[in-house]
């Protein structure tokens, strides 16, 4: 599923169908230690660090997880949402190091956005 809209009345259940859909969904393989969710058997879904592992025979190992459900908040900032540079290690250690946002976090799960008519444009 590419992506579902609940649409409803206050008080018909929409949170509550959402957070009972994701403890339904089977549990995913992911890449033990990838902050992005990824498979290690699916190209398509791993992320740039995993695939560069793999291609240098270091295949990580895979750990099961409960499927992501990721709640949206109403006042999430542009990083919160999408991830950003991490500055301390950046300043401290010289490091190029990226923080992943809440999409990351969703990946290969569910993002919920609740009151999506609230959400800025």
């Amino acid at each position: 599923i590419g992506g579902v809209l609940i649409m409803g009345d206050r008080g018909t259940g929409k949170s509550t169908a959402v957070r009972a859909l994701a403890e339904m969904l089977p549990p995913i393989d992911v890449a033990v230690g990838d902050d992005f969710n990824s498979s290690v058997t699916d190209g398509e879904l791993m992320s740039t660090e995993v695939k560069e592992a793999i291609l240098a025979g270091n295949t990580p190992g895979t750990t099961s997880v409960p499927t992501p459900m990721i709640e949206l908040p109403l006042g999430a900032t542009e990083d919160r949402i999408c991830g950003t540079i991490n500055m301390e290690k950046a300043l401290m250690d010289g490091a190029k190091a990226y923080e992943p946002g809440l999409l990351a976090k969703a990946n290969r799960g569910i993002l919920y956005v609740d009151e999506v008519n609230l959400l800025e444009d």
